[in-house]
């Protein structure tokens, strides 16, 4: 009996013999080669080698073609007319040559998967159909060509160019991932530019989706789909795949825009695969210099053999590019620099300071040097410093950013963007402390006239500690010309070429709820290519779905002559795309996309507010909407809080027609003027949370009210500056606010109050010392609190841009104030003063426990305020909330 096996078949594309039931209508060779250039640009007019049209322009269904824009292993992508509505399109249909029932499934699954994918990052897929029994699939058209082409053209691009390119395919991907599409094909040939110069991710002929299992045939284990030069290892070897094999192909193209040239080379398709699972990618320096080595790491991560060792998703990706983008960074404020930089302080030098006042005692640390005024006896002092300046450098110099400047979002740059290095950074440092201790160190030693320890006396103390408290302020003089005009630049700055820049990151926005009703299928009723699965108002808005790409779509019945021009060719992302003009049920129907999401008006009912944390991307979104509405004429005559939408992704869109499925309909506001457009604004940021708002923001929300912004792009760009502050406080600055300060000078007092004749046992070592630091320093910080409430703040709040804010989300009275110090202070330190006095009285053991008690206490109320940073019990007693300034 003859195996089935041994029965022959030939490659419809080389001829080549190969096996039966192989399953593929190529042989393996041709998949490979297909892989390795699947998309080959060829001159308009050329004809094809594998069939097709070759001579334009020419009629093709509903469609004049007017030239090819280039071929694959799977079909031809033509530019085409669409004859109804004049709308330039990518035509890519499947060549004849392999229309077979698999390659069909094949072909429209692509269209199906890429159709789910709504992003400006992603070529938009309008529909897909039968046009002279061919299978087509009808797509936006980025004039551009691709980053291939670019490369081709250009040579490698400059860092910054590729790095932005690159950016933009993350949003793509990102937008697609969260849809449930893999890509598993990210090269230089399936990046579209547009004319604008941003990029489109396309090509999802082999992507997978991650919530169906229905695609076998292209995730069975064993089969190596994709570009060897850019597919991941575990894609190559047939495993399970996840997101990081797509940011694999990430690094492997932006690797290719900076060398013009894969990360894996070889003589033939079987080599190049050999290198990509086995060999490490040459460095990026063997081909040029000028590409920073930070950047260098971040794409050798990206290409980790083992998808542990690659960043774990798309927002942690775009964080460590954004900074070698071209987005220019902000400079950071005195204000920021200064809380920054005293965290940084604390975290470099208080360590080292305590254990050296821990081991040798104050008076070897801080008198002696006074004293025998030797080198020799500040040997103390230069350890300190020298592990406080150690600290800078490494932290600095080689990775930006200490402690400080990481919570605040801060960074230390080079002029030319990149990292200072570690002699910068340690010279950053030395300059403030060299000009404090040139002046500190020779003025203590003219004045104090002690020549040995026993002539050391009290007023010797306080000259010592009066200036070492007073001359570092010489440093902020050194700050006074740093103003935004210069970067806020201060003299160490300037002389070390560098600066701190605030470090820029990707806006994450909130998944909301979807409410489109989902595809159905087995509907009786169709209009066009469609069925119909609900109405939302009958014969006037239906909900319907695409069979063949299995997507909703919204009917709307044409009551005139239909959307204008420029609004069918609409291609926003915050206006709904408007797919085709279809005919059905005596009517004429403007077909719509239906995004997942739910109708801005439902969520702001009977009431409910919104955090600001959401609303200020839905701002920007609709300023943003409105500015190019108004220039391109697209912009309804009224709108309302109907006329939003919010997608399951985040994003405001402006609908057409107000929602229909509302309880009260909202009132409608005519936005042809810049006044109305900014009443319209305003009535969707009264929806704000108050309570969620931060003092920044209060302002413009308040000049929007007052309708007093001369121009809809100055409203818009303010708006896309408040997308980067802060607008929430977190659990990390909420902590630092309530520990930081009490914890510093609590060790610092303890410290300063280490004496070696003091020490006699361990409860003279625990329970003295520490009882009376502690009831001591709170009791301080408690009364400089209490000092602070006239200026409506506190040290604390400041530093880390806090403030106390009222149910109206103003800044809270002096009289809440006060309360709120009642209720976090006074239960701490009446029982502190009560074991104050049971420790005069020698009753050591009572006291202790009083004292731990209470303190125990005040740290869970504190642990409680962290864990609720916005609101800890204090403020739920008086009706107030913390938020950001």
């Amino acid at each position: 009996m003859t195996s089935d096996t041994s029965r022959k078949d030939k490659c419809p594309r080389c001829g080549a013999v190969m096996p039966a039931g192989e399953g593929d209508t190529l042989c393996p060779a041709c998949l490979m080669s297909g892989a390795l250039e699947p998309t080959m640009a060829m001159a308009p007019g050329e004809a094809l080698s594998m069939g097709g049209v070759s001579e334009f322009p020419s009629e093709f269904g509903d469609y004049r073609l007017l030239g090819l824009l280039g071929r694959g292993g799977m079909g031809t992508v033509y530019e085409a007319e669409q004859l109804a509505t004049g709308r330039r399109v990518a035509l890519k249909m499947l060549g004849q040559q392999l229309d077979s029932p698999e390659m069909r499934q094949r072909f429209l699954r692509e269209g199906r998967l890429a159709a789910g994918v709504n992003h400006p990052n992603s070529v938009y897929i309008f529909g897909s159909e039968e046009i002279e029994g061919l299978p087509v699939i009808t797509m936006e058209i980025a004039k551009g060509g691709t980053l291939k082409d670019k490369l081709k053209e250009h040579g490698p691009l400059p860092w910054a160019e590729a790095v932005d390119a690159i950016l933009d395919v993350i949003s793509g991907l990102e937008s697609a991932f969260s849809g449930g599409v893999l890509h598993r094909d990210v090269k230089p040939s399936n990046c579209f530019v547009c004319p604008d110069g941003s990029v489109k991710v396309g090509d999802f002929g082999l992507s997978v989706s991650t919530l169906a299992k229905t695609d076998t045939f292209v995730t069975a284990h064993g089969k190596i789909m994709g570009t060897p030069a850019y597919a991941s290892p575990e894609q190559l070897r047939g495993d399970t795949l996840d997101l990081r094999a797509d940011i694999y192909s990430v690094g492997a193209t932006l690797f290719t825009l900076l060398t013009n040239r894969p990360p894996f080379e070889g003589d033939n398709a079987v080599q190049v695969v050999a290198n990509a699972v086995n060999q490490k990618p040459k460095a990026l320096g063997e081909f040029r210099d000028d590409v920073p080595p930070e950047l260098e790491r971040v794409i050798s991560r990206c290409l980790a053999k083992e998808p542990e060792g690659r960043y774990p998703d798309y927002p942690t990706l775009r964080n460590v590019l954004l900074p070698f983008s071209s987005r220019v960074p902000e400079p950071a404020s005195m204000k920021l620099r200064a809380s920054a930089g005293w965290i940084d302080y604390l975290s470099a030098f208080l360590v080292p300071y305590v254990a050296l006042m821990l081991s040798v005692g104050a008076l070897e640390f801080h008198v002696r040097p006074f004293v025998d005024r030797t080198l020799y006896a500040g040997r103390f002092h230069l350890i300190c410093y020298g592990l406080g300046f150690l600290y800078f450098a490494i932290v600095e110099g080689i990775w930006g950013a200490g402690l400080g400047k990481r919570l605040k979002g801060l960074r230390v740059v080079r002029t030319d963007g990149g990292r200072p290095g570690f002699v910068r950074a340690f010279i950053r440092i030395v300059i403030p402390f060299l000009c404090i201790e040139a002046i500190r160190v020779p003025f203590l030693l003219a004045t104090i006239s002690a020549r040995d320890m026993s002539e050391w006396t009290g007023t010797h103390a306080l000259l010592h500690i009066g200036i070492s408290n007073v001359v570092p302020w010489i440093a902020v003089l050194l700050t006074v010309r740093a103003r935004r005009e210069n970067g806020f630049a201060t003299v160490w700055d300037r002389i070390t070429g560098t600066r701190v820049v605030v470090t820029p990151k990707g806006t994450v926005r909130g998944a909301v709820e979807q409410t489109v009703t989902a595809v159905e299928e087995g509907q009786a009723q169709s209009i066009g290519p469609y069925r119909v699965t609900k109405a939302l108002i009958p014969e006037r808005w239906l909900v319907g779905s695409d069979p063949v790409l299995r997507r909703p779509v919204w009917l709307l019945r044409r009551t005139a002559a239909g959307p204008s021009s420029e609004r069918r060719s609409l291609a926003r992302q915050g206006r709904l795309r408007w797919l085709q003009k279809v005919e059905g049920g005596d009517a004429t129907w403007d077909a719509f996309e239906a995004t997942p999401g739910q109708p801005f008006s439902r969520m702001v009912a009977k009431g409910t507010t919104v955090p600001w944390s959401r609303l200020r991307h839905w701002l920007y979104d609709l300023a943003s909407e409105l500015w190019a509405a108004t220039g391109d004429h697209t912009l309804p005559a009224v709108l309302s809080l109907d006329h939003i939408w919010i997608t399951a992704q985040g994003q405001a869109m402006l609908l057409d027609d107000p929602w229909p499925d509302v309880e009260a309909p909202a009132d409608g506001i005519s936005v042809s003027e810049l006044a109305g457009q900014q009443r319209f604004l305003s009535a969707v940021a009264a929806c704000v949370e108050a309570t969620s708002l931060p003092l920044h923001a209060r302002g413009v929300l308040q000049n929007l009210a007052a309708a007093k912004i001369e121009k809809l792009s100055f409203l818009t760009g303010i708006l896309r500056g408040l997308q980067d502050r802060p607008a929430e406080v977190n659990r990390g600055i909420r902590a630092g606010s309530l520990f930081m300060m009490p914890a510093y000078v609590c060790t610092m007092s303890c410290v300063g109050y280490y004496q070696d004749e003091v020490i006699q046992d361990w409860g003279g070592l625990v329970a003295e010392p520490f009882l009376f630091c502690i009831m001591v320093v709170l009791g301080i910080i408690a009364l400089v609190q209490l000092c602070e409430f006239p200026f409506r703040t506190i040290v604390s709040h400041a530093i880390y841009r806090l403030a106390v804010i009222d149910a109206k989300g103003e800044r809270a009275g002096i009289g809440k104030l006060y309360l709120r110090w009642v209720i976090v202070w006074l239960p701490l330190l009446l029982p502190m003063a009560w074991a104050g006095l049971l420790l005069r009285g020698e009753r050591l053991a009572p006291a202790f426990f009083v004292a731990m008690i209470a303190l125990l206490l005040w740290i869970c109320g504190a642990i409680y305020a962290v864990i609720h940073p916005n609101r800890g019990i204090q403020d739920r007693l008086v009706g107030t909330w913390v938020v950001r300034q």
